[in-house]
């Protein structure tokens, strides 16, 4: 683990990284001048391509106090972490009780059941999840223990209905906006929301600010921001006068941020303008609806005609839970909008984190057929 007055730089890769991986990674990192005091972690986003990312340890500390003070945490809290520490999601939590004195429990791999009696037996009172692992947890029908006070969904957006689902179980769900890039949380639902019943807004943590360009796309800027990524070229630092474009859609309304997806999301089929995270919210309200059990993730393909269109990929070895899906996901949504590709897998590809690998799921449905997974 860090040690975070240590002036040593860390490099924490996933130990599961296919060897080729692991070695292009280390060879970037090494075409950087050294670094002080910093933690080198990969992004884990959608493409699947590997990025790594230079955070200073104090920025990583810094982002720890402001989540702590979001939480309200402090000794008595016990954590409980389940995420990847070569993740900022799972690192994050050490930096946080480094700061707060909380007791950390740790569990190498996520179970539901044993997830759950952790948080009993060891009084557990905050956590951080990621959307799917919240999916597992309200699919087991599980209760929250009384002790456990607030639990912080990152890694991707909490569905409306997933969240509504998750909180008639008891469960203290916050959902949060953050990245590695900023050293975890950007916006996080705040622990009043927990007393309410609309879905809570994200609030932004004091130490970013945040902004839209001309395009709608959000920048931020904190003293938590990344120092750069490592390329061939050596350090690359993207930022401009301080800002980091996070590559999201998205609004501002005073200290609340709504985002509406990546931008490389938002697609064209046949001129009119489709973005695939709402779409993704409401094949998430289908499936609880038709097939709650059922695993599927719509991505969008090249066609000669339209420009793109969107697919459904289903787990499923039955057909005709694949097409009733389908069915009921084109008749919640525009004609232009609707799913006009379907292919039955066998999984979804996904990243340490549960987010779907898309580069990879697109290889995986241009290379199966329609008839069969």
């Amino acid at each position: 683990m860090i040690t975070w007055d240590d002036p040593r730089t860390d490099v924490l890769l996933n130990p599961r990284l296919p060897g080729a991986d692991a070695a292009r990674v280390r060879q970037l990192i090494a075409a950087v001048p050294a670094l002080e005091a910093h933690v080198w972690l990969t992004t884990s986003g959608a493409t699947g391509r590997l990025k790594p990312v230079a955070l200073a340890k104090q920025s990583l500390l810094l982002s720890a106090e402001a989540v702590n003070r979001h939480l309200e945490s402090n000794t008595r809290d016990v954590w409980l972490n389940v995420l990847p520490t070569f993740h900022v999601g799972g690192l994050g939590i050490y930096a946080r009780a480094h700061l707060s004195g909380a007791r950390v429990v740790t569990l190498e791999s996520w179970e539901v059941k044993t997830f759950v009696r952790a948080l009993a037996e060891e009084w557990v009172t905050l956590t951080s999840l990621v959307p799917a692992q919240v999916y597992d947890l309200v699919q087991d029908s599980q209760q929250a223990p009384p002790s456990l006070r607030a639990v912080v969904v990152g890694g991707g957006a909490l569905a409306e209905d997933l969240w509504r689902r998750a909180r008639a179980l008891g469960w203290p769900v916050l959902p949060s906006y953050g990245a590695t890039e900023c050293a975890s949380q950007i916006a996080t639902a705040d622990l009043a929301s927990l007393r309410a019943t609309p879905p809570p807004a994200l609030r932004l943590l004091p130490h970013v600010s945040a902004r839209t360009d001309a395009d709608g796309h959000l920048e931020i800027r904190s003293d938590a921001l990344f120092t750069g990524y490592a390329s061939d070229a050596g350090l690359d630092d993207p930022k401009h006068d301080g800002w980091w474009d996070t590559g999201d859609l998205g609004a501002i309304h005073g200290e609340t941020l709504v985002v509406h997806g990546r931008a490389d999301d938002v697609v064209k089929i046949g001129g009119e303008v489709v973005n695939l995270a709402a779409l993704e919210m409401r094949l998430a309200e289908v499936l609880a609806a038709t097939a709650p059990a059922t695993d599927a993730v719509l991505i969008a393909l090249p066609d000669p005609r339209l420009g793109q269109v969107i697919a459904l990929a289903v787990v499923t070895p039955d057909p005709a839970t694949a097409e009733h899906i389908q069915d009921a996901f084109n008749a919640a949504v525009l004609p232009f909008e609707r799913a006009r590709i379907m292919r039955r897998v066998t999984k979804i590809p996904r990243t340490a984190l549960g987010k779907v690998a898309r580069r990879q799921l697109e290889e995986m449905l241009q290379a199966v057929s329609p008839d069969r997974p």
